[in-house]
């Protein structure tokens, strides 16, 4: 039980103390307007009210003028009640202005409000290094609902909306910049929010440099190395999606499918704007027949590979790669591979693509028992678009299969992984490249016949380890192997599907081309339940399932 009086005894303690706060506020916040100040007529261009080159004014000639002769222009008065009118004195002007409504858009001018600030009291602001033309064209945006910014000037009025913490009209100024962003500006926007610590704009200019990164090598490699790897994971931001296209197709022009089958395809949801798949791209090259290994790095997804091309004499087939970018929508060449590889597998890791086995490509004819796997392994970098071998496969003795890449591979972490069939004993052998030695292993013990019946592999990916997916006459089996402790995982029995192509993993759920149901089927890996995809516009033959974020 309180005793009485004791309500009044904590009311009378506590007002001293809340004065005394308010005052202590009062102080700071003065204290940080002035240091803010000079730090404002420090920055190199402030008063200027241009940051570099592509950020310039070109002074308020181009604009009517009349309102710095006309003071009723010049105020922005209270919608009734017991507002309180401030003055702001800006470079050249002085504005009236309904603090109650300017605090609701600016946080600089609502933190003035609650203060005991001199000019709170004097009814009086002094932003005189402030442009009048930017804080006017802020107080019409904030009060009329009006945006008039002339392109050449969005570097000044991000510096004062930043500085006034003015949120609204900043992002409007930002969402104007990301349309016209180029290579010619975007750093000196990015060296602007570094003198001013916007990170607003310096996002926005990640973002641009982002959507674009690798057709601006030369611009990304500015950047320190935090920031790079920033815009490089912000390519993963937009929303994730389930894309296929054919790697390989021997039809003529004379069916009907061969120009569809030309498309990337991507799956909407049902409540996506209708379900189903729906092209997104058509591949950059015209021909009827191509065999492409389909491989993503960075959300972008390459294709590496070639296309049949007429010459004087018939036909050859030309090697080719290009690179997509699912944000712009736009195909790019890329230097092709050295090897002329058809069937081989391709993975990033590291930053880099790696490309393994698969045997010469020079037409689409039936490999035989002379047809020999390439050992040698290649490497591409993104950033140089150049292409350099590095240590070879150690062995060749893989079974050849024209429904999947052969030998499989996959990523995970820094090491690159291979799983083949060994052609004399039918056991199953993981290979390990480490991509920081460059140094092949034999990932030990092997899974044998008599552990697992498996003369077809179907799948080789990668989550916290390694999952294999196969099949035999009565079932498809699926296992796993532990990296860490170089284990086999338990074999199970899953339903019996005829899978082909290049599938890919993502959150425990594998998804595969499958044959028999003209479709993309998926496979969870905890209940190896198996669930069909809306079918393919175009019939399954031999495609590439993968992800892409747009």
């Amino acid at each position: 039980m309180s005793k009485p009086g004791s309500k009044q005894h904590n009311a009378s303690v506590t007002t001293p103390l809340r004065k005394r706060v308010m005052i202590l506020l009062s102080w700071v916040g003065l204290w940080l307007k002035k240091t803010l100040t000079r730090l404002w007529g420090a920055v190199p261009g402030v008063k200027r009210h241009s940051a570099s080159p592509g950020v310039t004014d070109t002074g308020s000639g181009q604009v009517d003028s009349e309102w710095k002769t006309n003071e009723a222009l010049c105020t922005y008065p209270p919608g009734g009640g017991e507002e309180t009118t401030v003055t702001v004195q800006t470079s050249s002007c002085a504005f009236h202005v309904d603090l109650g409504r300017l605090s609701e858009c600016s946080e600089y001018f609502r933190a003035l409000s609650r203060s005991t600030m001199r000019e709170t009291s004097e009814s009086l602001v002094h932003l005189e290094h402030v442009s009048s033309s930017v804080f006017r064209n802020l107080l019409e945006f904030s009060f009329l609902g009006q945006f008039n910014v002339p392109q050449e000037e969005l570097g000044t009025h991000i510096q004062v909306s930043s500085y006034l913490l003015a949120e609204a009209f900043l992002s409007r100024c930002l969402s104007v910049l990301a349309d016209k962003l180029s290579p010619g500006n975007c750093l000196s926007y990015l060296n602007l929010a570094r003198e001013i610590c916007c990170l607003e704009l310096k996002m926005t200019v990640f973002t641009y440099l982002s959507r674009n990164l690798l057709e601006l090598p030369h611009l990304v490699t500015c950047l320190t190395n935090a920031e790079k790897d920033k815009v490089v994971q912000m390519r993963k931001l937009g929303d994730k999606r389930l894309c296929s296209l054919r790697k390989e197709n021997l039809t003529s022009w004379s069916d009907p499918e061969t120009e569809r089958a030309q498309h990337v395809f991507s799956l909407k949801e049902p409540g996506d704007g209708g379900g189903g798949w729906h092209p997104i791209t058509q591949l950059p090259f015209t021909a009827d027949k191509w065999c492409f290994t389909a491989v993503v790095l960075h959300n972008y997804l390459y294709i590496l590979g070639g296309h049949r091309q007429p010459v004087k004499r018939g036909w050859e087939f030309k090697m080719a790669s290009f690179r997509y970018n699912p944000f712009t929508h736009s195909w790019f060449p890329t230097a092709p591979l050295i090897k002329h590889r058809r069937h081989f597998s391709a993975v990033a890791c590291e930053g880099c693509i790696y490309a393994v086995g698969g045997w010469y490509l020079d037409s689409l004819v039936t490999p035989d028992s002379n047809t020999a796997l390439y050992t040698a392994v290649e490497c591409y970098d993104p950033w140089e678009d150049t292409w350099r071998f590095v240590s070879s496969l150690p062995l060749n003795d893989f079974t050849v299969s024209l429904s999947h890449d052969v030998p499989l591979a996959t990523g995970l972490g820094h090491c690159l992984y291979v799983l083949g069939s060994i052609q004399r004993t039918g056991e199953k052998l993981l290979l390990q490249y480490d991509t920081r030695r460059d140094s092949w292993c034999e990932l030990l013990p092997t899974l044998t016949r008599a552990a697992a019946d498996l003369p077809a592999l179907y799948f080789l990916g990668a989550t916290d380890r390694l999952h294999v997916i196969g099949g035999n006459n009565s079932g498809n089996v699926v296992t796993s192997f532990c990296v860490q402790s170089q284990k086999w995982g338990q074999v199970h029995t899953a339903e019996k599907v005829g899978f082909a192509g290049q599938g890919t993993v993502a959150d425990k759920q594998v998804f595969m081309p499958s044959i028999e149901h003209n479709s993309v089927a998926r496979m969870d890996l905890q209940t190896l339940s198996l669930r069909v995809l809306p079918p393919l516009p175009i019939s399954t033959r031999y495609e590439a399932v993968f992800y892409l974020h747009f």
